[in-house]
């Protein structure tokens, strides 16, 4: 399964995160037990959720609940600040939050949630000053910030989910779980529809199907997704050719590899390379 780096998260409670990148940040389809909050500082994004798209510009915010399926597209000279806030910490303070859920975009936003709304964007204001600053003690009261922003989602923009929708949710993100972990494991080598198919005992219409419908992007497309990141990852950090990276995580077509890498990134792979080399 791809997942942000969470590391710290469950001895800290709440985990703050800024990015300041001229190239283009992308998150491929993933998921995770924490629930988090993206605040756009600068320029602009999509945050796709559930399969559907949201588009976020300097100054909003949006949440992405506990186990939703989410994928981060940002655009060039993006800054942003990623909160994540664990579940299991939280309960200390509420014990019966696995009985809620959240979910806010600007989209989506009531007009008797607005005023809550703005109240969380002035909150989220004061982290990027403190974080330049640094005065004695700023991350303590980072965190005091993020916890106040996190009792007023709370309070607009949560709802309760009954246990037997939840039970369904648990059963097919582990069935997921498992296929991802495949994908992540077998990415250099050809995987086709109907190899993984048969691999989980599940017939190649009802896998595919199940996969998109729940994953939000193709099986096809999903794989491309997570081979396109490690080749990302190793142009940066290695001195291998390009074409060898390719191939050696899995793309056949270079032309394809090519055109799929310049829509994810926004630049050609060796225009990435240039930048990394400084």
């Amino acid at each position: 399964m791809i997942y942000e780096p969470l590391f710290k998260l469950e001895r800290t409670g709440v985990q703050i995160q800024y990015y300041t990148s001229r190239r283009r940040r992308y998150n491929p389809v993933h998921w995770h037990s924490a629930v988090e909050l993206i605040y756009i500082l600068n320029g602009s994004g999509t945050i796709m959720i559930e399969g559907k798209d949201y588009p976020v510009v300097a100054g909003e915010f949006l949440v992405v609940d506990s186990n939703q399926m989410h994928e981060t597209k940002c655009a060039r000279a993006s800054m942003m600040v990623m909160i994540h806030f664990s579940r299991n910490s939280m309960k200390n303070f509420i014990p019966e939050l696995e009985q809620y859920h959240f979910h806010c975009t600007k989209e989506t936003l009531k007009k008797e949630q607005l005023d809550g709304y703005l109240a969380i964007c002035d909150m989220l204001k004061k982290l990027p000053p403190l974080y330049v600053m640094q005065p004695v003690g700023y991350k303590l009261k980072s965190q005091a910030v993020a916890m106040e922003v996190f009792f007023e989602l709370l309070n607009h923009f949560s709802s309760r989910e009954s246990q037997v929708q939840a039970t369904g949710k648990t059963e097919i993100l582990e069935r997921l779980g498992e296929i991802t972990e495949y994908i992540e494991l077998h990415h250099r080598e050809p995987i086709s529809l109907e190899s993984i198919s048969s691999h989980f005992y599940l017939s190649r219409e009802y896998f595919s199907r199940f996969f998109k419908q729940n994953m939000g992007v193709t099986f096809s497309k999903y794989v491309s997704q997570v081979r396109l990141m490690h080749i990302y990852q190793d142009i940066c950090n290695t001195s291998d050719g390009i074409l060898e990276l390719a191939e050696g995580h899995g793309f056949t077509n270079y032309k394809l590899f090519n055109k799929m890498f310049h829509e994810t990134y926004g630049c050609a792979p060796r225009d990435v390379r240039k930048k990394a080399r400084g």
